[in-house]
Order: structure tokens, then C-alpha cells, then sequence
């Protein structure tokens, strides 16, 4: 039996870099996913086929897997499904990779549990971009796992029946074009006090309806999903979420908002990366202000009432 390694050439990982497993039995394919990921910063662990891969998973915990889907042993699709039952309480990215590359072959990887399928050869930049993508849903549904060891790990994730509910509204809103409105809302302070924590929810929890869904999020935030709301709707939620907080003299927060229809929206991970975009984007220029995404950018500071 073969071990893992991870391999280390000139592109050191860099500090907080992720750790992406790769199974593919082509020891070609794996040298030039490898060497795209290091040259991002990324550490790479090695798998030669599907077992394979499950034995590292199970010591490694990667932050992201990729397969192959023709594999010995194992095949990618079935060792998907396998990773995929194992992580339910938390999200672990997987994409998976063939030389198939056709409307059946894709359907029939995502159908496996994939989050994203990408045809061989593969470009490098396009590799390195969808990763990319991946781990910043990660960073916001949260790591396969809780890690009770690193401070703030395991809290304010979301689990495996959140996200099921997120993705069934996404695709009830899908098939009936319904809109759909998502909001990250975050404390401007680094280290959000308790005070300011339980003050949010309240605030969030006397603005939102009952049909809509409210998840805890990193750093004291939360991830709220707006059902058959449009973009008037969630700029008033929004900005009340954000009045409410400042009145209660607890600090400020940053909102970033996205909707759905949305022409670059196609998926759930889409419309969450989008928001979380939306969010990073208010927090930059200094906190204290709500940026909407729809076709583009709109960035704004409500006036205090």
C-alpha cells in the first residue's frame, strides 16, 4: 500500500494555507494538480486511487478533495459519496475531474455529492479559480469538522441540516423563479463581546419573518436567507438590522447582500460566495456599511435615524 505525502517544492505553503487532497491514479495528472495548487500556496496530499484516498482523508482531514472519477479499487463517484456521508455535519469541498467531460458525465459527478466537476486536461488559472471558489464556501458554511482545539473552531457553523434547508430553498426558488435574497451580517469589532453577540440575534430575530432562515456565521455573524423577497425588501431589512444594532449602542456591523435571480448566480455556493464578496467588501472600506451585489456593487452607510 502506498502512503501520502505531501509534497514540498519551492511554493512553501503558506501560513494558514489549505490542504487539498488529490486522488488520481495518473501520476501525470497529479503532478500538474499539484504543482497548480503549490504554486497557489496550497499543500498538497497525494492519493493513487479511491480506498486510497478514503485512508488519507481519515488521517489528513484535508480542507478540499479532489477526484478522479475512474480510479481502481474505488471509483471517484462512490468515494464521493462515501466522503460526502461522512461530513455531513459540516461541508467538505470536492471536485471532481475526468477526461469525460460531457453534459452526462458532469451531471452524473454532481449527482454524486460533487460541489464542482472540471474536465482534463485542465487549465491551471481555472483550477486554482474554482478551488478558490470552494474554499471561500467553506469559510463560510464551515470546515468538515469541528476542531475543539483552535479558539473559535465549532462555533457558529453551518451543519448539515442548515445547509440542506439553504439548498432546498435555493432550489425551490430555482424552479419557480422566486426571488431570493441572502445577507451576511457581521460585528465590526474583531472580538465581538458577549453583549454585542446576544444583541444581534435579537435584533435579527425581531426583524426577520418566520419563513425565513437565520444561521450562525464566523466571528460572531450570521447568514440570513430572505425567501421571495426582492431587492427593495432586503435593503429594508438590511438596513434596519443595521439602525437596530447601532441604537443599542453595542458597536456596528457590516452587511453584504445578494439575490437570486441573478445572472451570476447558478448555485447556492455562487450566491453565498457572492454575499460573502458583498460583506468582505463593506468591512474594507472601513466597516459600518451595507454593500448590495446584484448586476454590480452598490455600496452605501445608511443615515442614522
Amino acid at each position: 500500500m502506498s502512503t501520502a505525502t505531501t509534497h514540498r517544492t519551492s511554493h512553501a505553503p503558506e501560513a494558514g494555507a489549505a490542504r487539498i487532497l488529490v486522488a488520481d491514479d495518473t501520476d501525470s495528472d497529479r503532478r500538474a494538480a499539484r504543482d497548480a495548487l503549490e504554486a497557489a500556496g496550497h499543500a498538497v496530499i497525494e492519493a493513487t486511487d479511491g480506498q486510497h484516498a478514503l485512508e488519507v482523508f481519515a488521517r489528513e482531514r484535508p480542507d478540499l478533495v479532489m477526484l478522479d472519477v475512474v480510479m481502481p479499487r474505488l471509483s471517484g463517484l462512490e468515494c464521493c459519496r462515501i466522503l460526502k456521508a461522512k461530513t455531513q455535519q459540516g461541508y467538505l469541498p470536492v471536485i471532481m475531474v475526468s477526461t469525460r467531460n460531457s453534459v452526462n458525465a458532469r451531471v452524473e459527478g454532481l449527482r454524486s455529492g460533487a460541489d464542482d466537476y472540471l474536465g482534463k486536461p485542465y487549465d491551471a488559472e481555472e483550477l486554482r479559480a474554482r478551488v478558490d471558489a470552494l474554499l471561500r464556501a467553506r469559510r463560510v458554511l464551515g470546515d468538515s469538522e469541528p476542531r475543539g482545539d483552535t479558539p473559535g473552531q465549532g462555533d457558529g457553523r453551518l451543519d448539515a441540516t442548515h445547509l440542506r434547508r439553504l439548498e432546498q430553498e435555493f432550489d425551490r426558488a430555482e424552479r419557480y423563479s422566486d426571488p431570493l435574497a441572502c445577507l451576511r451580517i457581521a460585528p465590526d469589532a474583531e472580538e465581538p463581546s458577549a453583549s454585542m453577540a446576544a444583541g444581534l440575534r435579537t435584533v435579527i430575530d425581531a426583524t426577520v419573518r418566520k419563513i425565513d432562515l437565520v444561521f450562525p456565521a464566523r466571528a460572531g455573524g450570521y447568514l440570513v436567507a430572505l425567501p421571495n423577497t426582492h431587492f427593495p425588501g432586503a435593503l429594508a431589512v438590511a438596513e434596519r438590522i443595521w439602525r437596530d444594532v447601532r441604537a443599542r449602542g453595542d458597536g456596528s456591523v457590516s452587511i453584504g447582500v445578494a439575490f437570486f435571480p441573478n445572472r451570476d448566480v447558478h448555485a447556492l455556493r455562487e450566491l453565498i460566495e457572492l454575499c460573502d464578496a458583498a460583506l468582505e467588501r463593506a468591512r474594507g472600506e472601513g466597516g459600518g456599511r451595507i454593500c448590495l451585489f446584484q448586476h454590480q456593487g452598490y455600496m452605501y452607510a445608511p443615515e442614522e435615524s
